[in-house]
């Protein structure tokens, strides 16, 4: 390495080359450093021959008085002849999109897990105060689950609340909960899982819902409505137990 390939190095790293203009004190001796070779002159460009002259008339009169010479003027070379016969085409420059924010307003997903049975993640605007535990409670009283071990988590988004950043995207909700919900049923495996609500719907859900009752890895994957929603619009509970009778005709049977 050369004096000058150093300085160029050490001046990409941000290093400041530094050679005093006299011997310090107690310093040694000095000592040339090795220079970079020397370049040879490049040689003169050869002069170029005159062209010739043009043998086209060059006054427009001229062509106009004389028409069978204009017949027989020498046309200029189009640009398929200069390209070989194939036109050059310039590749269009395809320029990277990035898709709109969905931006999404906080909203709160309560969770209850029952035994090995079911995985029930419902969704309300937070400050709602409904009684969401009673009526869950009524539903598991129906479907007979009511003596196995009950675990409830609750989940906000977003997960860290700043007023003076940009509302989180939906992408990054539907990351973080479908994620969360798939490691959750790893850990410990379900037979069903409910999502009841938009949001629950939205985020949570590992596939399409394009069916009322959808299988994802041998697990039963419902939609319904929320907790809230069913408190709001009781007319909607007939149609929800219509279903729950059909899905599982077994846990409702009456006793």
């Amino acid at each position: 390495m050369n004096e000058l390939q150093r300085a160029e190095y050490l001046s990409v790293l941000g290093v400041a080359s530094y050679a005093p203009r006299f011997v310090l004190p107690l310093a040694p001796e000095p000592r040339q450093a090795l220079l970079p070779p020397a370049v040879e002159a490049a040689p003169p460009p050869l002069r170029q021959a005159e062209p010739a002259a043009n043998p086209l008339p060059q006054s427009v009169a001229h062509i106009v008085s004389t028409p069978e010479q204009a017949d027989t003027a020498v046309s200029p070379p189009d640009i398929a002849t200069l390209t070989g016969g194939v036109p050059q085409v310039q590749p269009a420059v395809i320029t990277q999109v990035a898709p709109p924010r969905q931006e999404v307003r906080p909203f709160v997903l309560n969770c209850w897990r029952l035994g090995e049975e079911l995985l029930a993640v419902d969704s309300h605007e937070p400050g709602a105060a409904l009684p969401l535990d009673a009526l869950f409670g009524n539903i598991v009283q129906a479907m007979n689950w009511h003596q196995l071990s009950r675990q409830q988590e609750r989940l906000h988004w977003p997960l860290a609340q700043n007023r003076f950043g940009p509302i989180a995207d939906a992408s990054e909700a539907r990351d973080t909960f479908s994620s969360w919900l798939e490691a959750s049923c790893a850990r410990h495996p379900v037979k069903s899982i409910w999502l009841m609500g938009d949001e629950a719907q939205k985020f949570c859900t590992p596939i399409p819902l394009d069916e009322t009752v959808n299988n994802w890895q041998g697990i039963r994957v419902i939609g319904m409505p929320s907790l809230s929603l069913l408190l709001q619009e009781p007319e909607r509970k007939r149609d929800l137990w219509q279903l729950l009778r059909v899905t599982y005709p077994a846990e409702t049977e009456a006793k």
